[in-house]
């Protein structure tokens, strides 16, 4: 398998879900649709397309870690006539196959959909004639101007209009129990919702500012939340889960200047929560990092082959009752490597593990920089007390010492 091919389908493997939140509330006329986008991206984008063809303009919101195997992608938009899409991650589920219906990407889609649908029934018959397949661990939330919503998975279709309603990144069913999803920061802004906020902007930024999340760690979470007043064609933007500076745009406004894109993060002013998180480093953020782990997992599958013959030729030797020299050096490094690579393969598809550590991945993962550490200490020791061996020895040593640092910064070790 092409190694591009390889690492993307490593990363659409099932990963411990980023909590974004969306919500619309329809009260005494007026109609407020909330959306808090979180990741730990660090570029963003503000895109105003306008109509052409007949079709509605939109504005989309979209985003970007660097790294080199994710695209930009659309996350949140809404069009001239106050329909608005948000894409959250659910739990993944083989999709049911849908023969004969067209297949496009998510982001291809949303736009089509945007730019040809008015309402939420618009919206949900339009997609019946698309293949939803692709969204086997993500759903589509859509509201409107008149309060009515849809959730939109692969194989669900939920259709809604009461007064209010929310969802953060879980699988719905059409049974499901609201009150039983365990996302807290979901059921506070249900709380909120239920106990009859005003229907303003302050009272629908309530509810969206209880839902935003700011982790202990970088102070990192939600990257941008957006506001919108489809029935007034206005947007409120808000970034890095900071309320009290909103930029406002005006739909038809923006629309009327033509095609244009924005530099998100740009639009505010310096937030220090936000500069930390665009200062520590991962691969996913940093391209000649990613770039030199993946040489360095090359480098070390090199090394573990070449230690894995000779072991098998000095055991031959052995065998035969030819002078040999011993192995457990060469084992060591071979089985040092292994392990090696695997744990840069998790650094280089598991985002989530540089925040939560790599026990939110699997806790047995945890051990995996203590063995590399014991396998450096005793690579090291060995090289003190013998010089056999050291053309493996020492390229090993070069190889975990660098990595073994990079787990230190990350705080792997504790």
């Amino acid at each position: 398998m092409h190694i591009r091919t390889y690492l993307i389908s490593l990363l659409l493997l099932p990963l411990p879900l980023l909590a974004c939140t969306a919500f619309v509330m329809h009260k005494d006329g007026r109609t407020f649709i909330g959306n808090n986008e979180d990741s730990w991206c660090t570029h963003g984008l503000v895109r105003f397309a306008p109509a052409a063809n007949g079709h509605y303009g939109a504005v989309y919101f979209s985003s970007w870690t660097g790294h080199p195997y994710k695209d930009w992608g659309d996350q949140i938009g809404m069009n001239e006539a106050g329909l608005v899409f948000d894409g959250l991650g659910i739990q993944p589920k083989d999709a049911i196959a849908q023969p004969g219906k067209q297949r496009l990407q998510f982001a291809e889609l949303t736009t089509r959909l945007m730019e040809r649908c008015a309402s939420v029934p618009e919206a949900v018959a339009f997609l019946e004639d698309y293949n939803r397949s692709f969204l086997h661990q993500s759903m589509m939330f859509l509201a409107d101007a008149n309060g009515a919503y849809a959730i939109v998975q692969s194989d669900t279709v939920i259709v809604g209009n009461e007064p209010h309603f929310a969802v953060g990144n879980w699988r719905m069913t059409c049974n499901t129990d609201m009150d039983a999803v365990p996302i807290p920061r979901l059921q506070q802004g249900r709380t909120l919702l239920a106990a009859g906020v005003p229907a303003t902007v302050e009272g629908a930024l309530s509810v969206l500012r209880s839902m935003r999340s700011c982790r202990e760690f970088l102070g990192n979470g939600t990257f941008f939340s957006t506001l919108f007043e489809p029935d007034r064609g206005l947007i409120h933007l808000y970034f890095y889960h900071d309320f009290e500076q909103p930029v406002i745009f005006d739909l038809r406004e923006e629309l009327a200047k033509g095609a244009h894109t924005l530099d998100l993060p740009s639009l505010f002013p310096p937030n220090a929560e936000f500069q930390a998180l665009q200062a520590y480093r991962t691969p996913f953020h940093q391209r000649w990092l990613f770039w030199g782990l993946m040489t360095w997992a090359g480098l070390a599958m090199l090394l573990g082959l070449v230690c894995g013959l000779v072991v098998i030729v000095r055991v031959g030797r052995r065998v035969l009752g030819k002078a040999w020299k011993p192995v457990w050096p060469l084992f060591l490094v071979g089985s040092g490597m292994v392990v090696f690579v695997g744990l840069i393969g998790i650094l280089l598809v598991k985002e989530p593990v540089f925040y939560f550590g790599l026990g939110d991945v699997y806790p047995a993962l945890l051990a995996l920089p203590f063995i590399i550490l014991l396998v450096a200490v005793a690579l090291f020791w060995a090289l003190r007390k013998s010089r056999t061996d050291r053309w493996s020895t020492v390229p090993a040593l070069v190889l975990l010492v660098p990595v073994l640092v990079g787990c230190a910064y990350w705080g792997m070790f504790w």
